[in-house]
């Protein structure tokens, strides 16, 4: 466990250290997340192209205004677009792995969506080449299942939630939001959305199995308090918040 004391130990920064003018998943945020002290959390998805580029979003409009799916745009017109209004763009995954280059922990959320066969693979293929600390997590088993089966050693988690307002199909939203599938990922950790607390499935993960607990996303001081009592590690966002809440800055 020694390796990935990091999870456990270390504020993550979700989707970086952004604010309003440090878009979320841009290397501005990267880097003020690097300055704090912080791991990172990150979203990769492929584009229309297969190319894997960090961001969270099916679609690419609440960031860009751009009104289409991700995977629906080829990378050459998605670097194009601009985060938020500003001057900065969508990184690729490799982009965000030169630009940290070891200096802070990350963990990669794996996104499964329409038009991302392959992207197990290739999101292993450039983990294989970087030299820094990583995690990788997703929501679905199956992406985790595919990742251990590409390579056995690497350190995976198991996203869930209470999914209030994630649209998904009733199985696949019960799987999620109990972390059914759990045997069939294996997770190393599970990182559970921290207004589902407390959760009985999740403290038997915890208590009986000895699965580290991660808590998302930590906004608030109540958060925290409640991270405390039920989680081993937290993601956490917002400058403010860091400041504030959780001593850093």
């Amino acid at each position: 466990m020694k390796k990935y004391d990091w999870i456990l130990t270390r504020p993550i920064a979700h989707r970086g250290l952004h604010c309003e003018v440090l878009p979320e998943n841009s290397l501005p945020a990267f880097e003020a997340a690097i300055e704090a002290g912080c791991a990172i959390e990150i979203d990769v998805q492929l584009t229309k192209d297969k190319v894997p580029v960090v961001f969270h979003d099916d679609n690419l409009e609440r960031l860009t205004g751009f009104k289409k799916r991700l995977t629906r745009v080829r990378f050459a017109d998605l670097k194009r677009l601009r985060l938020f209004g500003t001057e900065h763009t969508i990184p690729t995954f490799g982009e965000f792995l030169d630009f940290v280059a070891g200096r802070v922990p990350v963990l990669v959320e794996v996104k499964k969506n329409k038009g991302s066969r392959g992207i197990e693979q290739l999101v292993v293929d450039s983990l294989k080449k970087y030299k820094g600390e990583f995690a990788i997590q997703s929501f679905h088993p199956i992406a985790i299942r595919k990742v251990r089966k590409i390579d056995p050693s690497l350190y995976c988690g198991l996203l869930s939630s209470k999914l209030t307002e994630m649209k998904l199909m009733f199985l696949k939203k019960a799987a999620v939001k109990n972390a059914r599938l759990f045997f069939m990922a294996k997770p190393d950790f599970v990182a559970f959305e921290i207004n589902s607390f407390p959760n009985d499935r999740v403290k038997r993960f915890r208590e009986e199995l000895k699965v580290p607990i991660i808590g998302w996303t930590i906004k608030t001081r109540e958060d925290i308090e409640r991270a405390k009592e039920y989680c081993d590690g937290i993601i956490f966002e917002g400058i403010e918040n860091l400041r504030a809440n959780l001593g850093r800055l």
